[in-house]
């Protein structure tokens, strides 16, 4: 059965959500294994979406580690 655009977009923010949780939880990213047993979907493209937004999700990085990167764009005299 093949998952409509809308699902697919959830899966993605389920993939999402899951990473920040990680994040939130562990101080280091998950090795691919780790990532691999925590996605919940068995259909490929649902795995696949999933793993997107996962990965997506770990590499935003909000919250307090990209607070201590908050400045270093801006030019000197610009604060």
């Amino acid at each position: 059965m093949e998952s409509s655009a809308f699902q697919l977009s959830r899966i993605y923010g389920q993939g999402w959500n899951a990473a920040k949780q990680w994040l939130a939880d562990h101080d280091r990213d998950p090795n691919p294994k780790q990532a691999a047993k925590l996605n919940p979907h068995h259909a490929f493209e649902e795995r696949d979406r999933w793993s997107k937004g996962f990965e997506a999700g770990l590499l935003s990085r909000t919250g307090g580690r990209a607070m201590a990167n908050l400045q270093s764009w801006r030019p000197d005299g610009d604060a």
